[in-house]
């Protein structure tokens, strides 16, 4: 009896031991992420006695709100931010380097480069590609068919985009050749910027801090855009909307060829099992190709205890792995590591392989004023848009947008 009691007494002291070691972390995501950062903080926790605690944050406040946390020091351990905003809180010195752990993974070339990029300021790595995805375009290839085109060639320019989409909507009966969102800024970066990348062109240099709008690529990308609008080719809520139907319009077999995200392969064999479609890189005006990169990347904020941040950057080792790579394939569309296309789209519809191969070229403007250059409803970059597509001036308001770029960016550039 007494060995007995002796042994229970001592895996007691050991339970209370281990306990005692464990270590908790928090760390807030943005609500659209929030399922599988909740799905893969489950996995880790069931298999580790450390902790991974995830806060979800609506994705309108998350900015704002960890901003003032950080400024409060009342900060969560790590977050899972849009990558746009990765430049901003590096500047700002509000996250920690993890450039010796990024540098010392096996996989480290395989990660997202564009989140790679988005994580560095002055040569330091501050976060890692968390759920990635990346821009595409969608076309309905019965309607291609239907058209006289070959279902099986995909636009290669915008030049092509452009005579494919006329001929789509001389087909008439409310049939539109093209959709895109050209009310919201979110929705332009992502589906309009890949045309001018494809060139080797952009509107902002590499470093983020000047302005490079007026480019051959752009007046290009501009005279295919007006050309499908007088055609009367692009679909009328293209103008106005939000976005909110695009992907219905693309069901209804009504529209040819849609701008739109990685996400769109696994949503409309699940919804619309009937629409028949294929997908492709985004071209530039005439030839190339590439995507926005958009998503998550994971960043701990700086002052995280050496406790802590081992736990952090051990969860983010644990999703890593192919397992995890799966399940985000499964619940999110697209893994982080560039190397498993093979085993984390093997159960998958292989049309998002499209998608996961033009994330290696794939970019995201590197900035420290992203909302109010492009996000911002009344900003420059919705304006140029707008006006240069819909409206008259198509000299002023490029002239006009290079303006309004560079008075924002002296302003917010950081020294």
């Amino acid at each position: 009896m007494l060995r007995l009691k002796t042994t229970i007494t001592a895996l007691a002291l050991l339970a209370s031991s281990s306990l005692a070691g464990a270590e908790e972390i928090t760390l807030w995501v943005r609500t659209s992420s929030g399922a599988v950062l909740q799905g893969l903080a489950d996995k880790y926790n069931a298999a580790h006695s450390d902790k991974v605690n995830v806060t979800q944050i609506t994705a309108e406040q998350m900015v704002p709100k960890l901003g003032a946390a950080i400024a409060g020091s009342a900060a969560p351990d790590g977050a899972v931010l849009d990558l746009i905003y990765l430049p901003t809180f590096a500047a700002a010195d509000g996250l920690e380097d993890i450039s010796d752990f990024v540098k010392g993974l096996p996989y480290s070339s395989a990660m997202s480069p564009s989140h790679i990029r988005l994580a560095t300021y002055d040569g330091k790595i501050y976060g890692v590609p968390a759920l990635p995805d990346a821009s595409i375009i969608a076309y309905n290839t019965d309607l291609f068919t239907k058209a006289g085109l070959d279902p099986n060639k995909a636009p290669a320019s915008m030049e092509e985009v452009a005579a494919d989409a006329k001929k789509i909507a001389a087909l008439g009966n409310e049939t539109y050749g093209f959709y895109f969102v050209a009310n919201s800024g979110s929705w332009l970066i992502y589906d309009f910027l890949p045309h001018l990348w494809a060139a080797n062109a952009d509107v902002l240099s590499d470093d983020g801090r000047s302005a490079t709008v007026d480019t051959p690529a752009l007046r290009e990308t501009i005279a295919a855009y007006r050309d499908m609008w007088k055609a009367g080719a692009i679909h009328p809520t293209s103008r106005s909307g939000n976005g909110n139907n695009a992907v219905e319009a693309f069901a209804s077999g009504k529209v040819g060829i849609l701008m739109t995200g990685s996400y769109i392969v696994n949503l409309l064999t699940s919804k619309y099992p009937d629409v028949k479609f294929a997908v492709a890189p985004i071209p530039g005006p005439k030839g190339g190709a590439s995507s926005f990169a958009g998503g998550d990347t994971l960043s701990l904020i700086k002052g995280i205890s050496e406790e802590k941040k081992k736990v952090a950057l051990d969860f983010v080792n644990f999703y890593m792995q192919p397992e995890q790579q799966v399940y985000i394939t499964q619940e999110s569309g697209m893994p982080s590591r560039t190397d498993l296309a093979a085993e984390a789209y093997a159960k998958f519809d292989p049309r998002n392989l499209v998608a996961y191969d033009i994330l290696a070229k794939a970019r995201t403007p590197y900035t420290f004023s992203s909302d109010e250059l492009f996000v911002s409803r009344t900003g420059p970059f919705l304006n140029l848009i707008q006006g240069t597509i819909f409206g008259d001036d198509v000299d002023g308001t490029i002239a006009k947008t290079q303006a309004d770029f560079t008075r924002i960016l002296e302003r917010t550039n950081p020294n």
